[in-house]
């Protein structure tokens, strides 16, 4: 019964298509500049939570850190990425293969340590808006790899907020239990 006028709507919409008029295209979406991520790695870049605990609203910072820190390290929909102090052990390097489901969440790390320890990184527009479309993938971003991010701070409080709007990302590597700092390129 349900398949006839489904059968009409789609045959109705494929005619339509055939009528000489162009298929409307679906808006863009955004995606971040190709300049802001590079293969040149910024030299003398602090770990992150010694960045975080001088920085200030507006200042412009420069950071070594890797991508995670929360069970959801990427923010679908929206180019938003959190990043960890490479100080901080993720569950991967932990003593046991397969330690957690989602290493990249931190989970068995102290929660003082990840408030201190964590930021949230966003690619923006020109005008300041954070772009539309997903960072995961972006330059190579994926969980656990490292990554220096240079920005400027949009917002930071007392309670662990530290939020950059990224202007320079170099995606490096991941690390291993023989070498936590393997993939950091420093």
């Amino acid at each position: 019964m349900f398949m006839r006028p489904l059968l009409l709507l789609t045959l109705t919409g494929l005619l339509s298509c055939d009528q000489g008029e162009p298929p409307q295209a679906a808006a863009p979406i955004a995606a971040p500049q190709s300049d802001v991520f590079t293969n040149t790695r910024p030299a003398n870049a602090a770990d992150l939570a010694e960045v975080k605990a001088a920085a200030r609203t507006g200042d412009t910072v420069t950071f070594l850190a890797r991508v995670g820190g929360k069970r959801g390290a990427f923010i679908e929909g929206s180019a938003i990425f959190l990043a960890a102090d490479p100080k901080l052990i993720s569950c991967e390097l932990r003593g046991e293969k397969d330690h957690c489901a989602k290493p990249w969440d931190y989970c068995c790390e102290d929660a003082d340590a990840l408030t201190a320890g964590l930021a949230t990184v966003q690619l923006v527009d020109a005008a300041g808006n954070v772009l539309k479309t997903s960072a995961k993938g972006q330059g190579g971003l994926e969980a656990l790899k490292f990554v220096v991010v240079e920005g400027v701070v949009r917002d930071r409080n007392d309670d662990g907020l530290f939020i950059v709007d990224a202007s320079r990302i170099w995606v490096g590597g991941k690390p291993d239990r023989s070498d936590p700092r393997k993939g950091s390129g420093g």
